[in-house]
């Protein structure tokens, strides 16, 4: 039973390319939510709804039983993983996770709607969308948008700010431009903030324009202002992505120079240099490129 444990722990949550069981695992599953999340979407047109709600229904049942099924077998391999804690508390550190979250988030709208029949659809609609955050198993999208925004939460937070303080100066001088000749629209700062943070974030859905001389000047500047800033958070994202890549060729590079030390790879050191390849999202070309590249120093030093 332990072994069966660790084994359907590997295939959904290891990491190891060359396992067929996680392949077809992941293939299954990756196919099931991209069916799901465009059956979702053509069930909210009216004709075809009112044409295949029955097979709509039929396939979402097929779904929903095939999430809760794989929902709880994550539930009881995931011990597996954390030998060192107590299985209830691995158990615990998996449904509270950001993965855990989402897988039954995935099936919660289905019961949801079975216990409250009188929900609001296009509510629990939206929720069944939500399932297409399972693929970030086999995606680190997230993962890397969310360690680029960590890793440069300072600078991150710096630019949020200029941009904080862009949106009340420049409501406030709408306001001040604005509030007499369209009272509407510019009635309270409040009101200019809307404006205000669509034009400096480049939007500009053009509901609310100045009017005034001095209106037009604020316009002006708060546009050129949101190109800054929204360049800004572009090019703080782009730079620590560009650190990511760097720091996972280095980690990658370090680990060929490890196992090229007695001058060959052992299947286990492949089988880890495949693993950190398949990872970190480096083509078989780039690796291989980087394997002759440190075979070459490795030999003429």
């Amino acid at each position: 039973m332990t072994g069966r444990k660790l084994r359907l722990y590997q295939a959904l949550f290891g990491k190891e390319p060359e396992d067929k069981l996680r392949q077809v695992l992941e293939v299954l599953i990756t196919g099931l939510v991209l069916i799901s999340v465009i059956a979702i979407v053509l069930e909210s047109v009216p004709a075809l709804h009112d044409r295949y709600s029955v097979e709509f229904h039929a396939f979402e049942k097929l779904a929903i039983a095939c999430f809760t099924v794989e929902y709880f077998v994550r539930l009881w391999c995931c011990p597996a993983g954390f030998p060192e804690m107590p299985a209830w508390r691995a158990r615990l550190r998996y449904v509270f996770s950001f993965y855990g979250l989402i897988d039954l988030l995935a099936t919660l709208p289905f019961y949801l709607h079975a216990i409250f029949p009188e929900a609001d659809l296009r509510f629990l609609r939206v929720m069944r969308m939500l399932r297409v955050l399972k693929l970030s198993h086999y995606n680190t999208a997230l993962e890397d948008l969310y360690s680029a925004v960590m890793d440069e939460r300072k600078s991150f937070l710096s630019a949020i700010y200029i941009l904080a303080l862009a949106v009340l100066v420049t409501s406030c001088l709408a306001y001040y431009a604005e509030h007499d000749v369209q009272p509407d629209k510019f009635g309270s700062i409040p009101d200019a903030m809307w404006w205000a943070l669509i034009t400096l974030t480049t939007v500009g859905y053009g509901d609310a324009a100045p009017v005034t001389v001095f209106g037009k000047f604020v316009g002006v500047f708060a546009a050129l202002l949101g190109v800054c800033t929204v360049a800004l958070l572009t090019g703080i994202v782009a730079n620590s992505f560009a650190n990511q890549m760097a720091r996972k060729r280095a980690i990658f590079e370090a680990e060929l120079l490890k196992a090229l030390r007695d001058g060959d790879i052992s299947e286990d050191e492949q089988r880890v240099i495949e693993r950190l390849r398949h990872e970190f999202n480096l083509t078989r070309e780039h690796a291989n490129a980087i394997t002759e590249r440190i075979r070459q120093e490795t030999s003429g030093g």
